[in-house]
């Protein structure tokens, strides 16, 4: 079988607390984790679709993540 299997790194301040924010969305077929200031997104999947849906519901989480950060800066 076939596995789409993809994976993103986002540089940020606050890497490791976005990441753990995010850790309950984890799945046997995806993941969140950071290294230093790197948020990694990995997704591994039969399914291009999925992998698809899977990254588009991590950005629209960071995003929401990076907005609360940026109002407690504040």
């Amino acid at each position: 079988m076939l596995f789409c299997d993809g994976e993103v790194r986002i540089k940020h301040n606050f890497a490791e607390i976005i990441s753990r924010a995010l850790k309950p969305d984890d799945t046997q077929w995806n993941e969140t984790t950071f290294e230093g200031d790197e948020i990694i997104l990995r997704v591994k999947t039969p399914k291009i679709g999925s992998m698809m849906n899977a990254f588009d519901d991590y950005f629209l989480n960071l995003k929401a993540a990076f907005s609360v950060l940026k109002s407690l800066e504040r």
